[in-house]
């Protein structure tokens, strides 16, 4: 059981020296960003030493799956469209720590950084049944709501977006009162519809994540493409997407 202790041991002080970066010292940034690499494949391994994997639901697998690429991302340091990396380490943290929990809940107070994640998991669930009892013409409603949402927050920085839980409920509220949803003529790359046809084209685990994360600050367009880049990506560490990518 040694291995098992180390293993967390390691990933407790990866996550503590991550809290610090980026930082003013630029002269370590490259072990930073290699640290940034390594934890998730480390807390995948316990999941997996531990038998605790197959037991996890497709939703929190799809969310692992995620923070790998999401690791990844980190370690190379290049992306010109980001230029602030600290929500993504921040979100990289926050899983790991969620999925240390998973490994040892008797210890979840050693992983204050998961703290309401679980929360999180259980409404995306939920939101994604609500979605789903809609009607399909309704559904690209729901990503609208957010999106214009996100564009207004842009504007007004004091102005908080609804949550994809907000977005059902408006959406429900407007479905009750009219037999349909105004006509659009739109249809530019990223628009809602194109949301939720990518949406449905995702494995269910997925969804649900995808749901949980436009909960969490993400926009639908930038959720649901995210999504599809790290299935993509699986198979980089050793994940087959054939005959059909993991759920």
């Amino acid at each position: 059981m040694t291995h098992r202790t180390d293993r967390l041991d390691q990933l407790r002080s990866a996550l503590d020296v991550l809290e610090g970066w980026p930082g003013s010292d630029h002269q370590h940034r490259k072990d930073m960003q290699a640290l940034a690499g390594r934890v998730v494949p480390l807390v995948w391994a316990e999941l997996r030493e531990r038998e605790v994997w197959h037991r996890m639901d497709a939703a929190d697998r799809a969310a692992l799956y995620w923070a790998l690429t999401t690791g990844q991302r980190i370690s190379t340091g290049w992306d010109p469209a980001l230029s602030d990396w600290r929500p993504l380490v921040t979100e990289l943290r926050r899983e790991c720590a969620h999925f240390a929990v998973h490994c040892a809940a008797k210890h979840a107070q050693r992983w204050p950084e998961a703290d309401g994640r679980a929360d999180e998991h259980t409404e995306a669930v939920q939101a994604l049944l609500w979605y789903r009892s809609l009607h399909p013409a309704w559904r690209p409603e729901v990503f609208r709501t957010l999106t214009h949402a996100h564009l207004t927050t842009e504007h007004d920085p004091d102005h908080h977006p609804p949550t994809t839980w907000d977005a059902l409920h408006h959406v429900q509220q407007r479905a009750l009162d009219e037999d349909k949803p105004r006509a659009t003529n739109h249809r530019a790359t990223g628009d809602a519809n194109d949301v939720a046809e990518l949406l449905d084209t995702l494995p269910d685990g997925w969804q649900t994540e995808a749901i949980r994360r436009m909960s969490t600050g993400h926009t639908p367009g930038h959720a649901v493409t995210t999504a599809t880049e790290a299935i993509n990506a699986l198979p980089r560490f050793g994940v087959p997407l054939r005959p059909l990518p993991p759920p």
